[in-house]
């Protein structure tokens, strides 16, 4: 909510529940649905997931519903797919294999061990993964198996615990710097 305070936001888009305070703190808000899409600066947005119906339906948890959203230019492609879990990516695998493929995965749901299942990582055959996660965070992601596995394809891993911000460069190549890198301090253990 902080966000919400402090940067002018006149739409948001997400699978949050209606009630959520965070929703209340948003000038507008609607629920992301698969088919949405839109250009900007030539820029395709195209979200992937969660269908219409899910919303109607109470045997979905609210990490089952997160918006999966691919952005795309013409040279690359990122994916990020929230926190969906296992079913949901077997579901997008078996349903749309040929809008997965991208560049740069943020891996889903942190790289917890309910998700990153090898059919999903091999749809999307990213190059590089970022795994969002905070140091020492209390559900120990990413999980040892999940980022051994992305090594196992030959996916380049980032984190955001060991390089700090990670800023992504699309241009003639796929660039990105890590904050902690570029910035260390005598403190920061690498």
């Amino acid at each position: 909510m902080t966000i919400l305070q402090q940067l002018p936001v006149t739409l948001m888009s997400s699978s949050l529940s209606l009630d959520s305070p965070i929703v209340a703190q948003a000038g507008q808000h609607q629920r992301c649905h698969a088919g949405d899409q839109w250009d900007w600066d030539g820029v395709h947005f195209e979200v992937l997931q969660p269908v219409a119906i899910s919303y109607e339906s109470s045997k979905w948890r609210p990490n089952a519903r997160s918006c999966t959203l691919r952005v795309s230019t013409e040279r690359y492609a990122l994916l990020l797919p929230g926190d969906i879990e296992a079913i949901q990516e077997d579901e997008l695998v078996h349903s749309i294999p040929d809008k997965l493929k991208a560049d740069v995965l943020l891996a889903p749901h942190h790289g917890s061990g309910t998700s990153s299942t090898a059919a999903f990582l091999q749809a999307v055959h990213p190059s590089l993964a970022i795994f969002q996660v905070g140091y020492l965070n209390r559900y120990h992601h990413p999980k040892s198996e999940v980022f051994a596995r992305y090594a196992e394809f030959g996916v380049n891993r980032l984190r955001t615990d060991e390089s700090g911000a990670i800023t992504l460069q699309f241009g003639a190549l796929l660039q990105f710097s890590q904050f902690r890198q570029e910035h260390a301090r005598y403190w920061y253990h690498q």
